[in-house]
């Protein structure tokens, strides 16, 4: 049943403006463009930036929350990074990270960014009270953290692939053959 359920969130968040409505604009660059404008009041960190932080300060300094599906998050993922259900609800989180924030730039990503800007906006102000110096959403998530070649991994070590969330969302990838689905 989930499967069948990711077409329609696919037109969902078309028809609610967060995707470009054409196919010939389908990239990451206008995906980014359309959240910046929806996301207003939310900080959109480029992945440049986040990856130019040094390991021992990411992980000292920094609270960073992959908000895809555990088989997503499993293929690969940012070092150090949380996995958070993507319909978590918003007091759960809270519940679960609250005291983890204080003093804490707090980062939120997914594939590419839909999901983490609105869970980073839902959650910013209640963070922002819980000590938290920042919240972000990664600009074009992991999508462009990988197209970008920044490092990733997963349970094994080091990894170049990433699960591409379906074939629709994979075509954002540079490269068809660092798609992973396990």
């Amino acid at each position: 049943m989930k499967r069948k359920l990711k077409p329609l969130i696919f037109l969902l968040t078309c028809l609610l403006g967060v995707l470009p409505a054409t196919a010939d604009n389908f990239t990451l660059e206008a995906i980014s463009t359309n959240l910046h404008s929806k996301y207003q009041t939310l900080n959109h960190l480029p992945g440049k930036d986040l990856a130019a932080i040094p390991a021992p300060k990411k992980q000292e300094n920094y609270l960073i929350f992959d908000v895809r599906e555990p088989e997503e998050y499993a293929v690969s993922h940012i070092a150090g990074a949380e996995q958070v259900n993507p319909d978590s609800w918003r007091q759960t989180v809270l519940k679960k990270y609250a005291n983890q924030v204080k003093d804490k730039t707090v980062i939120f990503y997914c594939s590419v960014g839909v999901r983490s800007s609105k869970m980073a906006s839902a959650l910013q102000q209640d963070l922002m009270k819980a000590g938290a110096k920042a919240v972000y959403n990664l600009d074009k998530g992991l999508f462009g953290w990988a197209n970008n070649q920044h490092p990733m991994v997963n349970a094994q070590g080091p990894t170049l692939y990433v699960h591409p969330y379906n074939a629709h969302w994979g075509q954002l990838l540079k490269s068809k053959d660092l798609w992973a689905y396990k």
